[in-house]
This record gives C-alpha cells, structure tokens and sequence, in this order.
C-alpha cells in the first residue's frame, strides 16, 4: 500500500487536473476561430452532447417537440445552428426532453457554462458526502470520466448527483431519497435495477417515491408536448435496435456487456440473448447483495456496477457515474481496511474511462470485465455484515 500514499494521490490529481484545463483552453480557443464562435477544431459544438440538448429546447420551446424525435429535421436544425455536420439523432425519452426544456431561454455559452457548473457542483457534493475526506474532490475532478463528460456537455455528473443523493438519504430521508431515484427515469437503461433493490432491502416509502416521481415526469412531459413524442419515441428505439443490428451505430463507444460481444464479432442475435443471460443473474446478485448482510457502501457499489453489466446500452460518456461506487468502495476500505487486490482494482477502475477509448480503437472492449470483477469483489466479499445507515457511513 505504499505506492497509494497521501502525497502521490495529492500530487498526481493535480497535475492531471492541469492537463485537463490546457485541453479545455485548447477547445476554448479553437471555437474563437471558428466560423460560429460555437465549434471547437475538430468541427464539433463545443459541449458537444450538450448541443442536442440546447437544440431540443430551442425547438419545444418553439412549438416543435415532435420535430426532436424527427431525425432528419432534428440533424437539420442542429446543423443549421452550429454550421457543422453532425448526423447524430436524438433517442432520450420525452421524460428528459422536459428536463432540459429550460435550457434554450438562454444563448448556447450561457446555457453550457451554467449546466457544467451546476451538475459539477452536484456531482462534487454528493462524491464529499460519500467520502468526506479533503483529497476527495482532487480524486473526483482528476478522474478520467470527470473530463469525459466534462467536455461532451453530457449528463452523467446528472445522473450520478440524483442516484448517489438518492441513496445517501435513504435511511435519513426515504421520501426525498425516492423522489432523487425516481428522477434518474429519464434514462431508463441506468434507472432499471433501482426498484429492484429497493424491492429486495424493503424499503417501502422509498420505492413508492421514486415510481411515483417516475411516472409524474412521465404523465407531465405528455400533458406538455402531447402523445406524438412518446409514439415517436418508441419508434425510435426500434430505429436505434435496427441500426446496432446494421452496425450504423458506434458500437467501438458501447462499454457494455452486449457491447463488447458485437466488437469481438459475436452475431447480434446470439449477443443479445447472452446479454438477457447476464441480466437475470446481475438482478438476481443484486437482490441478493441489498437484502443479504452486507454495508450499505458495498449495497451502493454493487448497484451502480450492477447497473453497466445490466444493461446493453452504456457508453464511454457514462462511466462519469464509476465515481459513485469507487467512492464508497474507497470510503470503507480507508476506513476498515482492505480486501487483497482491491486498491489495485478500485486504481484500476478509476482508470477505466482513459483506458476505454483505446480498447475501442484496438477492438478489445474489457470493461464489462473490470466492471465484473469489481462486483463479485462486492459479493463475494468476507467483509459482509449487517448492513448499516446510510448516514453512519456518509457523516
């Protein structure tokens, strides 16, 4: 454990911080340059994931919520704005596009500055609480899925603020643990193993805050945009389905179980039903975990890990979210103690977002792997024991 000291995990977040604004200034100033003052060098929007939302606001907001779930009118509008050609389609449910309908009342800059602020700030707080140590937010703002959606404008540090806040106050707060759970429904694929557990630990008020919440997003973004949006919606889905199945999609950025099968030239068929296999067991390991004696740092752990080895649609961008089970995971070991190898594999897995890309290029995708190990890690683990509050471990 040498190696893991205070001074090198003080030093080493720093400098990589340091990279971390150069390249940011970089992009900055490329989009000087530009034509619109909005693209960075390589001719993306800067905050480039972020422009779909913008985009999408921009066009509800005029009256044209179906026009987003519409692709060629939707790349048509987003290129039309930026002057760049950028063919991506828009497939979030219409729960997100009320989410992020208030964002076009300001101009793009404003509203991109505003949006990193404010999810970073949430995504800081809830790692602090998780692990509140003075080196947490250095480890948190140095971690390689930081800086991935950092500078995509993507929503992970969303995501990861509502399911970590959610499951910090589960025992303090049930009601409003459940109403932060339930909002993470606007991405589905990551919200789907959340009932699960809270099924499995018993915990009530929570689960029927967070289906409610769940269902009022869904039953106001249909009172506000109409039925149009959900049935395109569905639509959609079976386009993306047919386009993974083509090989259209970016499938090298898929860090996920089925992801990995299809880039190692697996059928899509035989890709799918392995993944279905996987599903069963990751839910029925879960369960298992969040009913059995076991901390509730390593319940949360082996939610969220759970979560990317569940579901077949997960990219690169996410992994954002690995900070939550790293961060109890890291939490309880400085605190009791570590299990052989595990400091190795949590550095491992803090690692993962920079090694991920480079295992698209070279066609080998082994986080699922990494992700696997960290989970059994968690379940297999001799440190098991009744499970404790949520706030005895986050003071």
């Amino acid at each position: 454990m040498r190696w893991l000291n205070r001074e090198r995990l003080t030093v080493y977040p720093r400098i990589i911080l340091v990279g971390y604004i150069l390249c940011g200034a970089g992009l900055v100033l490329s989009a000087a340059y530009s034509k619109t003052g909005l693209t960075d060098f390589l001719d993306r929007p800067l905050g480039a994931d972020f422009s779909h939302y913008w985009i999408a606001s921009f066009l509800a907001q005029a009256g044209h919520p179906l026009t987003v779930y519409q692709a060629p009118e939707f790349i048509a509008a987003l290129e039309a704005f930026f002057k760049v050609t950028y063919p991506v389609p828009w497939f979030y449910p219409p729960t997100f596009l009320l989410m992020v309908y208030p964002l076009a009342f300001l101009p793009y800059l404003v509203s991109l500055g505003l949006w990193l602020a404010a999810t970073l700030t949430a995504f800081l707080t809830v790692l602090r609480r998780i692990a509140p140590h003075p080196l947490t937010p250095w480890l948190a703002l140095a971690f390689p899925g930081t800086f991935q959606n950092f500078f995509n404008g993507q929503n992970g540090f969303l995501t990861t603020a509502l399911l970590g806040g959610g499951l910090c106050l589960l025992n303090q707060s049930p009601w409003v643990a459940g109403f932060l759970l339930g909002l993470v429904s606007y991405k589905p694929h990551l919200f789907a193993l959340v009932p699960v557990a809270l099924i499995a630990a018993r915990r009530w008020r929570a689960l029927l805050a967070a289906l409610v919440t769940a269902m009022l997003l869904a039953g106001a973004s249909f009172l506000l945009f109409g039925p149009g949006v959900w049935v395109a919606f569905w639509k959609n889905l079976g386009l993306a389905m047919t386009l993974a199945q083509e090989g259209l999609l970016p499938i090298n950025k898929l860090v996920t179980i089925f992801g990995a099968l299809l880039q190692a030239g697996v059928g899509f068929s035989y890709a799918l039903i392995i993944q279905g296999v996987v599903m069963v067991l990751v839910a029925a390991g879960v369960g298992y975990v969040w009913q059995g004696r076991f901390s509730f740092a390593r319940q949360a752990a082996a939610l969220v890990l759970g979560t990317f080895l569940f579901t077949p649609y997960a990219f690169s961008y996410d992994l954002a979210l690995l900070a939550l089970p790293l961060a109890w995971l890291g939490w309880e070991g400085y605190k009791t103690g570590w299990l052989p190898g595990e400091p190795g594999l949590l550095c491992l897995g803090w690692l993962l977002p920079l090694i991920t890309p480079v295992m698209a290029i070279i066609k080998c995708q082994f986080t699922p792997l990494i992700l696997a190990a960290l989970l059994i890690l968690v379940v297999k683990s001799s440190k098991a024991v009744v499970a404790a509050a949520p706030e005895a471990i986050n003071p």
